[in-house]
């Protein structure tokens, strides 16, 4: 290892920070410098959280593994437990943890870390903003043992490099949200970014007028939230499956129903993964817009009765569904007996497939 081979790493993180290289890339330079078997920069949060974990030199399940197997709680983990604890720019390696213990402790761990062959390993907490905890590794196995004392050295350089390339991506992930910001200022959709526990990033002028008025969401202590537990368990529920999809396999936007402040009237909110530039790469976002309550009854009657095959009563009645109102409120709105607006609710769930009127407004407001 020559002092050449540092600095070519180091210019490897500069570029990551900047855009020009990818992380996996300059974590990888680092583990073939140091004779390792891979290279690891990791995000902690609150609650054993782990908003993003990028591994190189092992089986591309394991990050995810890692999460599942608790890897990212103090309480099983002790590089976890005492990398948290330890001062920015410290440098541990495997003498300071106990990782044996750990996985006697915890089963699930100790399965990990023998599958991915990760018994070493040489760390340093970068830096903490919020909640959240930056974390610079050297993974390895059994073949590589302990890091020798250049190797140490060498992890000692990189790592305030490193911290300056991340700090780098955090000042451009700031400024994206700014640029999410200025463009929900020009937008009458009701549209919320959120982090993926749904605390609010930024919102539209239209959504932070629904989240004042408190329906058909609001916001406590800054998180988003329904008018109803259950709504508000599935709503952040999406929120998190969206954010983690950024910048990987996208999922389609995943519709959540609520219902108003008085729970009659039925809402959309679809959830979805921040595009492009909002896709925060040290803090993934998820886009929550809701979707107009009152949609228009023409526009939707055409299209259920062009989907379902529905006649144009049918059709009216679906609209009006759709639109909130029961049986009897469609009845009398529309001075059928209630009896007959019934016989096209059932009609009208037959031909569509769905089974309840959310399911029918959940299908129509997309339209």
């Amino acid at each position: 290892m020559t002092e050449d081979d540092v600095a070519q790493v180091v210019a490897s993180f500069q570029a990551a920070g900047l855009g020009e290289n990818s992380w996996l890339s300059a974590l990888d330079d680092l583990a073939r410098v140091t004779g390792s078997k891979g290279g690891e920069l990791i995000g902690l949060g609150a609650q054993a959280a782990v908003p993003f974990n990028w591994m190189t030199g092992v089986a591309p399940e394991a990050p995810a593994e890692f999460v599942a197997a608790g890897g990212g709680d103090p309480r099983v983990n002790s590089r976890v437990r005492i990398g948290m604890a330890a001062p920015e720019l410290a440098v541990l390696d495997e003498s300071a943890f106990t990782s044996a213990e750990d996985a006697v402790r915890h089963p699930e761990y100790g399965a990990w870390l023998r599958r991915h062959d990760l018994g070493f390993i040489c760390l340093s907490p970068l830096l903490r903003q919020d909640s959240l905890l930056v974390g610079l590794a050297l993974m390895r196995g059994e073949a590589q043992g302990n890091v020798t004392t250049e190797q140490r050295r060498a992890f000692e350089v990189v790592a305030p490099h490193v911290r300056a390339a991340v700090r780098t991506q955090m000042a451009f992930d700031s400024r994206a949200l700014g640029l999410a910001s200025d463009l929900l200022d020009a937008l009458s959709s009701a549209l919320f970014v959120c982090d993926p526990q749904g605390r609010v990033l930024s919102l539209s002028p239209a959504a932070e007028a629904i989240a004042v008025s408190g329906s058909p969401l609001s916001m406590a202590r800054g998180v988003l939230a329904a008018s109803r537990e259950a709504e508000t368990a599935l709503l952040r529920a999406a929120i998190a499956q969206a954010a983690a999809s950024c910048g990987s396999i996208r999922v389609p936007p995943r519709p959540v129903v609520v219902r108003d402040g008085d729970g009659q009237r039925p809402v959309l909110v679809e959830v979805c993964a921040a595009p492009g530039e909002y896709a925060l790469r040290f803090g993934s976002a998820a886009l929550v817009i809701v979707r107009s309550p009152a949609p228009d009854d023409a526009r939707l009657a055409e299209a259920a009765r062009a989907l379902f095959r529905l006649t144009p009563a049918e059709a009216h009645v679906a609209a009006k569904l759709a639109a909130g109102l029961g049986p009897q409120a469609i009845a009398e709105a529309t001075g059928v007996a209630v009896g007959t607006v019934r016989t096209h609710v059932r009609r009208i769930f037959e031909k569509s497939g769905v089974r309840t009127q959310v399911e029918l407004v959940a299908f129509l407001a997309r339209l």
